[in-house]
């Protein structure tokens, strides 16, 4: 069933590496900044408040994992509602998959005009990273996870050395007071965040291929929590180094803290470094939400391959990054105004329901 589409399999250290690289190369670069701007000093806050209610989705992928062993979330879904409506449910999340990554696209085509090569049109970014994932795509789960492997190494450190080089400028006072906004800008913040630690659910689908199924549980507790770690650390840096007003102004708040070290005269632009590190983690994730989305597809339509979908989805990916935005400006209202709301919906109100209906129903292992 699953190895007509699917030969490999990953260990459960690989489907937290996996859930990692789904969540933080746009939330590192992108979320801080907006996170600040709603709820000052309070954002790393709503990082955690975020992360804690995304456990719920957490449990609920570890439950369905477990009730449909060796099952995605796009078969569980027909044994649940049955062909039509499993389905209709797959062809869903196939075109939530290519709109995230339409939007990762862009986000990721709009960084490299804006911070790196402004006068290089953006379409040669994201046609290029584009096709460098189809390749991957086709290759499979496997090779998708062990590119992340390869890459994670290089990230932590990068991250760790950040860090440690910006601690002189950084100032403890710049994290108070607490709760200067209220309440209400907290949450908001955290509602804001919600929207990209909910990405998890893309272990729903690739939760099916661990073994043993037992580690889902370990890839989701170890994915959670490396989450919480890197995207609490970065905001945090960001208010101890620039304080919160100026955090706020900062477009790019994880990049700008790479662009503020220098150590005498041999030790500068290392933001060039972060750029390489960012682009490997946008690629991984990007090729990932393509394989999902292909599988989707081919699950759907009753495909053994899925591989000859990659291309003609990541062509419509590309030409909706295009098309759903003209400027950085419009991305960031998106994800701002738009996507938290867009987000809880599929990422958590549909994926609860279906939980419900095979709870009701009492659907197991696929047979009601």
């Amino acid at each position: 069933m699953l190895g007509s589409r699917e030969e490999g399999f990953i260990d459960p250290w690989q489907g937290a590496i996996l859930l990692w690289f789904s969540v933080l190369p746009t939330a590192i670069l992108f979320l801080p900044s907006l996170l600040v701007s709603r709820a000052q000093q309070d954002a790393w806050i709503a990082v955690v408040v975020a992360t804690l209610l995304t456990v719920p989705l957490a449990v609920l992928i570890g439950w369905l994992l477990g009730r449909f062993p060796g099952k995605t979330l796009f078969q569980a879904s027909e044994a649940i509602l049955g062909k039509i409506l499993g389905k209709a449910f797959a062809l869903f999340y196939v075109l939530a998959f290519v709109q995230l990554n339409a939007i990762v696209l862009r986000e990721f085509g709009e960084f490299l005009v804006t911070a790196v090569m402004p006068e290089t049109p953006l379409i040669v970014f994201t046609v290029t990273l584009t096709a460098l994932t189809i390749y991957a795509a086709r290759n499979g789960l496997e090779v998708i996870a062990r590119s992340a492997q390869f890459i994670l190494p290089l990230m932590v450190s990068f991250f760790v050395i950040v860090l440690v080089l910006v601690t002189p400028k950084m100032s403890p006072r710049n994290l108070f007071p607490l709760f200067e906004g209220g309440l209400g800008s907290l949450l908001l913040g955290a509602f804001i965040a919600l929207g990209f630690t909910g990405e998890i659910i893309v272990m729903a689908i690739i939760g099916a291929f661990i073994q043993p199924t037992q580690g889902v549980k370990k890839s989701l507790v170890l994915g959670l929590a490396g989450i919480l770690l890197f995207l609490t650390l970065t905001v945090i840096g960001g208010l101890l180094v620039f304080g919160a007003s100026e955090a706020a102004r900062l477009t790019f708040l994880a990049f700008s803290l790479a662009r503020v070290i220098s150590i005498g005269n041999f030790l500068e632009r290392i933001e060039v470094l972060f750029m390489a590190i960012w682009v490997g983690g946008v690629f991984i994730k990007v090729t990932l939400n393509l394989y999902i989305a292909a599988l989707g597809l081919a699950t759907a339509a009753n495909l053994t391959e899925y591989r000859p979908l990659c291309a003609p989805l990541a062509a419509l990916t590309v030409v909706l990054s295009t098309w759903l935005f003209d400027s950085l400006t419009r991305v960031f209202f998106f994800v701002e105004q738009v996507f938290p709301i867009w987000a809880l919906i599929w990422e958590f109100i549909i994926p609860f329901s279906l939980g419900f209906m095979a709870l009701v129903r009492k659907v197991e292992g696929g047979r009601p």
